[in-house]
């Protein structure tokens, strides 16, 4: 069995962007696999990865961010720990192998992340906890003066008041990079694929602990991550994150403020 499979989901996305993240996972001396989803309209990535040891997947269509994670849980080989990780992140040496050992060490925890730095070093505040219309609303489309007004709050949302330096359980991981145990992840059937884009981390999240699982920040492993803000540059996909968002208020129950 292998210590970790992983999963990178790709759109349109930078040749050398995706390269890179794949070869720092592959880096990790653990006995690893790695599948490359390719949801882009024609199978670009194909020639960009090759000399690397992984599975390239090109699926024909878009799938949306769960239904291609899923292709690569359901066909990855068998493993301890699967990596859902996005196509501009950079793991630094040394992270897989922590993850392992903090995952072995608490068999209690689902899902674990790790500190998500910017390319500056600062830390990005991924880190949620169950979320609210107003909240989502404001981080998302508020103007810059009005999230002013609102910055206790938010700030709260993001965990700021715990912070961002030690252990600590979080009810909302990141999709942008969540390292779970295979087999919980299986039996649960990896995404909802009813969240096309956006969401389905928080989702996944509450699935794991509907099953009694934890999922936990641990800071002692780092990952950098790229980070293109699709919702604030398209009018498109702020609407899929609309969408998303009353989809996963009306699974889980709505909550204004």
């Amino acid at each position: 069995m292998l210590d970790c499979s992983a999963s990178i989901v790709a759109y349109n996305n930078s040749p050398a962007t995706i390269r890179a993240a794949a070869k720092s996972f592959l880096d990790c001396p653990l006995k690893v696999s790695l599948s490359v989803v390719d949801n882009s309209n024609q199978p670009f990535l194909k020639a960009a990865l090759e000399g690397l040891a992984l599975n390239y997947h090109f699926y024909g269509s878009n799938a949306g961010y769960g239904g291609a994670n899923n292709w690569s849980i359901q066909h990855s080989p068998e493993s301890r720990f699967h990596l859902i990780m996005n196509p501009d992140i950079v793991i630094r040496p040394g992270t897989v192998e922590r993850l392992v050992e903090f995952m072995d060490k608490n068999p209690s925890v689902g899902i674990v992340c790790p500190r998500v730095l910017n390319e500056d070093g600062s830390d990005q505040y991924l880190n949620k906890r169950y979320p609210n219309v107003l909240d989502l609303f404001a981080r998302r489309f508020f103007p810059k003066f009005l999230r002013k007004l609102l910055k206790s709050r938010l700030d709260r949302y993001e965990m700021k008041d715990i912070g961002y330096d030690a252990i600590c359980d979080v009810e909302v991981m990141s999709g942008a990079f969540m390292f779970c145990r295979k087999d919980v992840l299986s039996a649960l059937k990896g995404f909802d694929e009813r969240f096309f884009l956006y969401f389905e981390d928080f989702d996944l999240s509450r699935k794991f602990q509907q099953s009694g699982y934890r999922t936990v920040y641990y800071p002692d492993a780092a990952v950098t991550h790229l980070w293109e803000r699709g919702a604030y540059k398209n009018i498109r996909m702020a609407i899929i994150f609309i969408v998303s968002m009353c989809r996963y208020f009306n699974k889980w129950g709505w909550k204004w403020r």
